[in-house]
C-alpha cells in the first residue's frame, strides 16, 4: 500500500529526468587530444605570425630556413596549382578529423549511477564495476574463478568451473550479475553476457 508520505517524497518525473541528464553530462567521456593538437597548431601559427610581424616592423626580415623557403614558394603559387589544392584539401581533412573526434564521445572511464537527484551525481569507475561483477559471479555455487570485462553497452563475464554437468550455471551467473547491477543501478544498464568453460587442471 502506498502512503501519502511515499507519494509526497517520491521524486517527480521531471526531477528524475533532470537528474539523469545531469549525470550523463557529468560523466560524458571527453576527448582532450583533438583540442590539444588544435591548440598547439594554432599557437605555433600565432607565434610564427607574431615573429614575422615583429621582424617586418623592425626592418629585419625573419630568416627561418624552412619557413622562408616555403613562403617564397607560396608567393609564386596560384590557387589553381596542384600543390595549393593538395595543401588545402589536407588542411580541410585534418580539421574535419579533429572536429569529428571532438564531437564523438571518447572511452568512458566512469559509469554513472542513478540517484534521481539532480544535486547528487555518483559514478563508479570501470575497474570497480569490473571487480563488483566478478565478485558476484564468483559467489555462484560451482564457479571456481571469474573474470569480467566492462564495455560501453555490455558486461562480459568468463567463469571457470570444475563441474562436468553445468546446464544451469550460465543462467545462475547471469542472474547473480544482474542482481548486482540492479543494486548498483547504472544509468544505462549494460547487457550481461556469460561464457562458461572448464577449469584447467
Amino acid at each position: 500500500m502506498t502512503t501519502v508520505e511515499q507519494v509526497a517524497g517520491a521524486p517527480g518525473t521531471a526531477v528524475v529526468r533532470r537528474a539523469r541528464r545531469t549525470a550523463r553530462r557529468a560523466f560524458r567521456p571527453r576527448r582532450s587530444w583533438p583540442a590539444f593538437i588544435a591548440a598547439v597548431l594554432v599557437l605555433a601559427a600565432a607565434v610564427l605570425a607574431g615573429a614575422a610581424a615583429a621582424a617586418a616592423i623592425a626592418g629585419v626580415p625573419l630568416r627561418v630556413p624552412v619557413v622562408g623557403d616555403a613562403l617564397e614558394q607560396a608567393a609564386g603559387m596560384r590557387w589553381r596549382d596542384t600543390a595549393v589544392l593538395v595543401a588545402a584539401g589536407g588542411a580541410a581533412l585534418l580539421g574535419l578529423v579533429l572536429l569529428v573526434a571532438a564531437l564523438l564521445p571518447g572511452r568512458a572511464r566512469w559509469t554513472a549511477l542513478r540517484t534521481d537527484d539532480p544535486d547528487l551525481v555518483v559514478g563508479l569507475s570501470r575497474p570497480a564495476l569490473r571487480r563488483a561483477v566478478a565478485a558476484a559471479a564468483r559467489g555462484v555455487s560451482g564457479v571456481r574463478a571469474a573474470h569480467a570485462t566492462v564495455r560501453r553497452r555490455a558486461v562480459r563475464v568468463r567463469v571457470e568451473t570444475e563441474l562436468r554437468e553445468r546446464p544451469a550455471l550460465r543462467g545462475d551467473v547471469e542472474e547473480a550479475v544482474g542482481e548486482r547491477l540492479d543494486e548498483l543501478a547504472p544509468l544505462r544498464r549494460p547487457k550481461v553476457r556469460v561464457r562458461v568453460r572448464a577449469a584447467k587442471a
